[in-house]
């Protein structure tokens, strides 16, 4: 016989009654009150569901129409479970989290995963989506990006009509070899932004005014051009839109409720991922330019040279006040190991 304290429940109230479960050799089952012994319920045998063991919280022995039995004493429900209840694979569990080198290992596989998944599945997920995107949505994403650049940091664009006709006319032989894409030129003043060029998932090109004044020689916007049109046909924007919010997402199921300070612990790990992602596309773009200026005779060495001229602006640099503009390399990682490519 093995008997155990603890409370029940009716199924019908929220009230608890202090009880006594008691479980005979053969099966049996008899709940008494404690308060008077009084008996709650007998069963001729044992058919009842227990809830699996989690460490050493509560236990619930529950009844066909709806009572339970709640009770801490682990051990006497153990034993009960082991003589008449059908093993389950649940019981696994707590063999499992009870034993600190099973959750070590278990710990290490999950950080694995999550590794995995944030370098590999992550990315791999996001460009099997963007790839799918129909063009209209494509077009909807850019136009709202460029939307709220215009509203928020462009200015329109004080480019001369000679300056503007001259460099389509250069660019004309790029674009003709991108017509799938629909692509656009658009020029705008940066302002704060200073040097710099944008591509949309729409096929849109945005250079700024600053990035033409910068630019030595045509054939250094023409490189810019390439590593753009780079981005836009990979789908740089989408799946960096597409990472970001599952990623998000993933964190967010994994932490609950977003709010206070969990969101300080959640945009870090987006920024350092987001990182990481830009630093990848940055060498994919690379690699697709490098291929298209070969084939347009444009030296490589114009857009490192184009490069070192804006790093030599960044904030920092000899003779550069640290409120000058944020430039290109603000959004493009420069690193010599991607100028060296070029040169």
């Amino acid at each position: 016989m093995i008997s155990f304290e603890g409370k029940w429940y009716d199924g019908k109230t929220s009230a608890a009654e202090e009880a006594v479960c008691i479980v005979y050799d053969n099966g049996a089952l008899r709940i008494e009150r404690i308060s008077d012994g009084g008996l709650i319920m007998t069963r001729p045998h044992f058919d009842i569901d227990i809830t699996p063991r989690l460490a050493n919280t509560q236990r619930y022995l529950l009844f066909p129409k709806g009572e339970k039995f709640e009770t801490a004493d682990n051990e006497a429900v153990d034993r009960i479970e082991t003589r008449f209840a059908q093993a389950t694979w649940r019981k696994v569990i707590y063999k499992l989290e009870s034993h600190w080198r099973y959750v070590l290992a278990a710990l290490v596989a999950l950080l694995f995963i999550l590794w995995a998944g944030m370098s590999f599945g992550i990315p791999w997920l996001a460009k099997t989506i963007a790839y799918r995107l129909p063009p209209s949505m494509l077009h909807f994403a850019g136009h709202q990006t460029l939307d709220f650049l215009d509203r928020s940091i462009f200015e329109p664009s004080e480019l001369d009509e000679k300056t503007r006709k001259r460099l389509l006319e250069h660019f004309q032989s790029v674009l003709a070899v991108h017509t799938a894409y629909d692509l656009e030129i658009m020029f705008r003043n940066g302002g704060k932004i200073g040097p710099n060029a944008f591509a949309l998932p729409s096929g849109a090109i945005v250079f700024t005014d600053e990035m033409i004044q910068i630019a030595e020689h045509d054939d250094e916007l023409s490189a810019v051009l390439l590593h753009e049109i780079g981005h836009i046909v990979h789908r740089h924007g989408m799946r960096t839109l597409i990472q970001d919010s599952i990623l998000g997402f993933v964190l967010l199921a994994m932490t609950g409720d977003v709010s206070g300070s969990s969101e300080l612990f959640l945009g870090l790990p987006v920024l350092l991922t987001e990182l990481a992602y830009s630093r990848n596309f940055e060498k994919e773009a690379d690699a697709y330019a490098l291929t298209a200026m070969h084939d347009h005779g444009i030296s490589p060495v114009r857009f490192a040279s184009l490069m070192r001229r804006i790093e030599d602006q960044r904030p920092g640099a000899s003779g550069v006040s640290s409120e000058k503009w944020i430039n290109y390399i603000s959004t493009h990682p420069l690193t010599e190991e991607r100028l060296k490519d070029f040169e």
